[in-house]
Order: structure tokens, then C-alpha cells, then sequence
């Protein structure tokens, strides 16, 4: 039995026609919950990390040789946003519930979803491994933000950490499957930009 189609499904959980939706439906719901400080880091976290792929493949794309680490020409961009996006939503959680089991299982279903994500990306070989590991190092700085806000959630909470679950949800069944080609686009950029300025040869 072909384990493939289980790794595609897996795969585009990670891909920006879910991650991006998933960004904007959480912070709908801060916000909607009074919660406006933590829909403020949840936005410019997870959005700090897609600016710093995307920057990084831009640099990487044609300069990838010069780098001394082989096999390392464009970070992964499902490895980046799914740390951000799944392990952040955990930190989210984790920090909204007073239940200590729930917040311990939040953090480590987030970071294994991520973890699951990125290593299709090995399996699929649309990524090599350092570029795995790269994109979710950048990934993490989410997270870490998240989790080191002092005060994050003002109280009252009246938020419950559920719709932070059941939106996302109703997001991944919505646009599974769904691919938006920016990787396509990525590079186009990325080699025109450098055939502009004549960086890497």
C-alpha cells in the first residue's frame, strides 16, 4: 500500500493556500474575542517568519552555490510557515487553558504536525534536508514570541481555546488539496532580482 497519498495530504497542510487563511481566520478571532494585543504578536510573528523565507529564498535561489553547506538552495517554505502557523496555534492555546495536560498536549501537537509537514518535504524530495531543517528553525521564531510575551492574553478571557482548533479545521477541509504555485513564482523573482544586480553568477 502506497503511503503517498497520506504524505500529499500531509504536505499541503503546509501550503500557503491553507497557512495564509489559517493566519488571517486566528487573528479574526483575537480580535473578535477582545483579545487585540494577542492578534497583534499572532499577526506579526507569523508574518515575520513568511517575510524571512520569502527573503531567504529570494537570496539563496541563485546564490545556493556560494553557501557552504551543500544541498541548500531554498529553505522550505511548508517547514517556515508550519512551525509558525500549527506549533504558534499550540503556544496560543497552551497559554489561554489553566489545564496542564491540555497545554502540554497544544505545544507538542503543534510542534509534531510541523515536524510531520516538514519531513514530507524530504519524503516528496521537493526539499533536501538542510533546507528542511532551515525553514523551520525560521519557523520557530513564532513560537518563541508567543511564548515569551509577559502578558499576552488581557483579562478577562472570554475566548475559548476550542474555536482556536474548530476555524483552522474548517480551513484545512476547505482548501485541502487547494496550491497557490508561489514557489513558482519565488524563484522567477528571485532569478530576476539577481540577474539585476549581478550578485551570484
Amino acid at each position: 500500500m502506497s503511503l503517498r497519498p497520506l504524505t500529499l495530504l500531509v504536505t499541503n497542510l503546509g501550503g500557503q493556500a491553507v497557512i495564509l487563511p489559517i493566519l488571517v481566520l486566528v487573528a479574526l478571532i483575537l480580535l473578535v474575542s477582545g483579545q487585540r494585543r494577542a492578534a497583534f504578536w499572532w499577526a506579526f510573528s507569523v508574518a515575520l517568519v513568511l517575510g524571512l523565507v520569502l527573503l531567504t529564498k529570494i537570496a539563496f535561489i541563485p546564490c545556493g552555490s556560494y553557501l557552504p553547506v551543500p544541498g541548500l538552495r531554498s529553505p522550505s517554505g511548508h517547514a517556515g510557515a508550519s512551525m509558525a502557523v500549527y506549533a504558534g496555534m499550540g503556544v496560543l492555546i497552551a497559554r489561554l487553558t489553566q489545564n496542564v495536560p491540555l497545554r502540554i498536549v497544544a505545544i507538542l501537537s503543534g510542534f509534531l504536525l510541523a515536524l510531520a509537514i516538514a519531513v514530507t518535504r524530504v519524503v516528496l524530495g521537493a526539499h533536501t534536508v538542510p533546507e528542511t531543517i532551515l525553514g523551520g528553525a525560521i519557523g520557530m521564531i513564532a513560537p518563541m514570541i508567543l511564548a515569551t510575551r509577559p502578558v499576552l492574553f488581557v483579562r478577562p478571557v472570554r475566548l475559548q481555546w476550542i474555536w482556536l482548533l474548530i476555524g483552522p479545521l474548517f480551513i484545512v477541509l476547505l482548501l485541502q488539496g487547494v496550491e497557490l504555485g508561489a514557489e513558482t513564482v519565488i524563484e522567477r523573482v528571485a532569478q530576476q532580482i539577481n540577474a539585476m544586480f549581478g550578485i551570484c553568477r
